[in-house]
């Protein structure tokens, strides 16, 4: 169950390889029907080299996407996306994008957290206390409580490098998860993740995500889960070996998996 991918990066983001017409080509060869491209987020007056685009780019960014959309109607449909950090700051620039029609869809990619001097002063791929863990969520509620995401992606970010799937870790995760439900958002089993294979974690070799120990809870819960590629180069599109491990994770622990995406709610 994987034909539709909603998490596509391009060039522009300064970490990925490729021209954005490639990556719909590998998309129509492994038969995909739907491909929606969701870049790292170029936004107004801030600059993240070499992790996201400039926003200089977006204009580009846009016209390229939508001369594909055109170009392959009749093979494939293709969507234009972002993915989009919770940064409050940003919000009515997210919603005036998808109001007025320039962005089909966002996908949530809680990265980090941003101060009101426009400067990042956390980065949750390495959370060393509790306060870190329990802004994590904070930014994750408020960014999914808003109805402007159509997918939480790699939503166990927060345990890359956390050992010790503790109490404070599975309260977090099952406010998540609860909000999740509430918003009809699919938390995504990140493929990525799984391409750059196991590392060792305390005294575990695990992938950094997708875990275990959350999509466990995920499958409590019966919330629905998506694959997304997270691609940054076109041919890992076609990543086969992940794309297995990924389906075969999903149905050890019983996930209710989906492969399409709502429409975007108006809130």
């Amino acid at each position: 169950m994987f034909s539709c991918n909603y998490h596509t990066h391009t060039k522009r983001c300064g970490h990925a390889t490729g021209e954005d017409e490639d990556y719909v080509l590998e998309a129509i060869g492994q038969g995909f029907r739907t491909l929606g491209f969701s870049d790292h987020a170029m936004l107004p007056d801030f600059s993240e080299p070499y992790k996201r685009g400039d926003y200089s780019l977006f204009q580009g960014y846009c016209d390229s996407i939508d001369a594909l959309k055109k170009k392959y109607k009749d093979q494939i449909e293709i969507l234009l996306g972002f993915e989009a950090e919770s940064f409050p700051m940003y919000f009515s620039y997210y919603r005036e994008l998808l109001d007025g029609g320039v962005l089909d869809y966002l996908i949530l990619g809680n990265h980090s957290a941003l101060g009101e001097d426009k400067k990042i002063y956390a980065h949750f791929s390495n959370i060393t206390n509790p306060s870190q863990l329990f802004l994590y969520r904070d930014l994750a509620l408020k960014a999914l409580s808003t109805g402007m995401f159509s997918i939480f992606a790699h939503p166990d970010y927060f345990l890359s490098s956390i050992d010790n799937f503790d109490a404070d870790c599975r309260k977090v995760s099952r406010e998540m998860i609860e909000c999740c439900i509430a918003y009809d958002v699919p938390l995504e089993i990140n493929l990525a993740g799984i391409r750059n294979g196991k590392r060792l974690i305390g005294k575990d070799k695990r992938w950094i995500y997708p875990t275990e120990d959350f999509f466990s809870l995920v499958a409590k819960y019966g919330a629905k889960c998506i694959l997304g590629a997270d691609a940054h180069a076109p041919d890992q599109l076609s990543y086969n070996a992940a794309k297995f491990e990924a389906v075969q994770f999903a149905k050890r622990l019983g996930l209710n998996l989906v492969d399409k995406i709502g429409k975007i709610k108006s809130r």
